[in-house]
């Protein structure tokens, strides 16, 4: 299982796969593809003048040989600011892509001297990547542009910045 999305504020990337599908994923929009039984694809940059950057994640399905399907979906990007907004999860909706796995992909904009509360389930765990900017994490672990972090055992984690961050969290067993 596959998700992708092009940073809020870059280019669209282009998408083309062996069901026929031909796609562009454009900033506010996040994309799910399972591969399932199979299925070949490509991603591009439909722009030969501009750079594209975007995040692309594989995931374990929890279950196998589903049959392979795509999903794009659309989100208000200023649901980010200062909180964490799901795009992708188990349960779907309107503005979140559904995956097959139980797991929660939060991505928040939090601006500067702002901070966030997650409070997590015990058993599961945090997976958290820095795309822009710098969080402080519990007020002890500073991370950076680029910068990821596995949190476990961890039952609340306090996210802050001085500087502002646009930051992907994810909730996985």
């Amino acid at each position: 299982m596959m998700i992708r999305f092009s940073r809020i504020w870059d280019l669209a990337l282009g998408h083309r796969d062996s069901t026929g599908r031909q796609e562009i994923v454009r900033p506010g929009e996040v994309q799910r593809m399972s591969a399932g039984t199979g299925i070949v694809h490509s991603e591009m940059n439909p722009s030969s003048t501009e750079d594209v950057q975007f995040l692309q994640l594989w995931f374990e399905p929890a279950q196998y040989g589903l049959t392979p399907s795509y999903e794009q979906k659309a989100y208000d990007p200023s649901k980010l600011t200062n909180r964490l907004h799901p795009v992708v999860s188990a349960k779907g909706g309107e503005e979140t892509a559904l995956i097959h796995q139980d797991m929660t992909l939060y991505l928040s904009k939090l601006e500067s001297g702002q901070t966030l509360q997650f409070e997590q389930t015990a058993g599961r765990r945090i997976y958290l990547f820095v795309m822009e900017g710098e969080l402080l994490l519990n007020q002890e672990e500073l991370l950076h542009r680029r910068d990821a972090a596995r949190i476990t055992e961890q039952p609340s984690l306090e996210i802050a910045t001085s500087s502002g961050a646009f930051f992907m969290l994810i909730d996985l067993p």
